[in-house]
């Protein structure tokens, strides 16, 4: 999911999970909520689906308005629609510093990988952990554990002082992608 990739984006994971939880709606003792980006209001057109989601994708967007607005105060009005938050962030950061946009892009990867599992999409987590090399010791052997939501290294070597396998939250990974994307931009731009 490299920045500028339309096949696959955090905008478009999140308008999928909204979709997913559409589709699939929690029933019963947890009850209903409704998508908006709005707050929570008896009175809004309903569309249910489970509130924890709707507290997700709320952390969501808050995550990329603080970042924004801490980088750059005057970022203007937040967007309306939900999809529009990512390119409301890029287009408000594009001129700060290289580690604010560093910062930026490891959110929305690593929100994307969030989003993604939320809708149950493991498949697809599993192929972008496969496609990265473990930070602590370089080797290609990271593996996604759905159980614990954790990348961990199969190098028998790259253990903590405990003897533990190193594991990955999606936050480190997130990072180690963005850190290993940013070192191939660089190797090509010389």
């Amino acid at each position: 999911m490299a920045r500028g990739d339309t096949t696959d984006n955090a905008a478009e994971r999140l308008h999928e999970l909204g979709a997913f939880l559409r589709t699939y709606p929690v029933t019963g003792a947890a009850g209903h909520s409704y998508i908006s980006s709005a707050p929570r209001s008896a009175g809004s057109s309903a569309l249910p689906y489970n509130p924890d989601a709707e507290d997700r994708i709320r952390a969501c967007m808050q995550e990329i308005a603080d970042h924004t607005l801490a980088v750059n105060p005057d970022a203007g009005p937040l967007p309306e629609h939900l999809a529009a938050y990512y390119e409301w962030m890029w287009e408000n950061t594009r001129h700060a510093p290289e580690q604010d946009q560093f910062r930026a892009e490891v959110i929305e990867y690593r929100q994307w990988l969030e989003n993604c599992l939320a809708a149950r999409d493991h498949e697809t987590v599993r192929k972008q952990v496969r496609k990265q090399a473990c930070p602590e010791c370089g080797c290609w052997g990271l593996m996604w554990l759905p159980a614990r939501r954790r990348a961990i290294c199969t190098n028998r070597k790259c253990v903590d002082r405990d003897g533990v396998s190193t594991t990955l939250s999606l936050a480190r990974l997130a990072h180690a992608v963005v850190t290993t994307r940013k070192k191939s931009r660089q190797a090509r731009a010389t």
